[in-house]
């Protein structure tokens, strides 16, 4: 993240658990940063959309897609099995 100018306005008390905010320093320290600049990092790619995860539409689109393949390949394994009786 780029550094911006910050006001005293964005500064935030937060309340932590103890483990969590020694798993937030650990890290911190793994990533040579601060604990305060590992916190935002990770809060910043929680609010980014994973286009790696797909869409519900792409999941429909693939579930169709599926739906005609399975059909295609009983047409095919039924010609073939008709196909190897004929032959004996």
């Amino acid at each position: 993240m780029a550094e911006e100018n910050r006001t005293l306005d964005d500064k935030f008390a937060l309340r932590l658990p103890k483990t969590l905010k020694e798993q937030i320093a650990e890290q911190a320290k793994l990533n040579n940063r601060s604990t305060n600049a590992e916190m935002v990092a990770r809060l910043e790619a929680s609010l980014v959309p994973d286009f790696t995860k797909p869409a519900d539409w792409e999941l429909d689109e693939l579930r169709a897609e599926l739906v005609s393949v399975k059909a295609q390949l009983a047409m095919l394994t039924n010609r073939v099995d008709r196909l190897d009786k004929s032959d004996h």
